[in-house]
């Protein structure tokens, strides 16, 4: 399964595959260890994880499942680059990270409230979503 959504102001996210839609709580996910990072990063968008829910308790109304335990699988990458394009308009823009990637910036993402201007540095974990890489959990500054 991969994160679907993960809302940090409301501490849950939705976990997505094989055909099936979890809920999953903060408390429920397992951030894990990882050499050459001091602190994991919440939930990131795409990556993948294992979901331990319990079916026998899925709902009749349509809701989603809710996952007792979230675990990632493979450690974050943290990317650091240079902001190409962002409008404080729309809320987006592009980062191209030091791996020579584009990597799609919403502002929903970007911590502390500091805004990013083209031509400044970023630090963020790499994610993806509806196919496309994206900044998650992104620093403004130098990182």
């Amino acid at each position: 399964m991969r994160v679907a959504l993960y809302a940090p102001d409301r501490l849950y996210g939705f976990c997505e595959g094989d055909g099936k839609r979890v809920f999953f709580h903060l408390e429920a996910f397992v951030t894990g260890r990882w050499p050459g990072l001091q602190e994991s990063p919440p939930p990131i968008l795409g990556e993948e994880v294992e979901v331990e829910f319990d079916p026998a308790k899925e709902s009749d109304n349509g809701r989603a499942p809710r996952a007792k335990r979230v675990v990632r699988v493979k450690p974050p990458i943290f990317i650091k680059g240079v902001v190409d394009s962002f409008s404080p308009d729309t809320g987006w823009g592009f980062a191209k990270g030091h791996d020579g990637i584009s990597y799609y910036l919403h502002r929903s993402e970007v911590l502390n409230g500091r805004l990013p201007f083209p031509g400044q540095e970023v630090g963020f974990f790499s994610g993806f979503k509806k196919g496309r890489p994206r900044a998650c959990h992104v620093h403004v500054g130098r990182v």
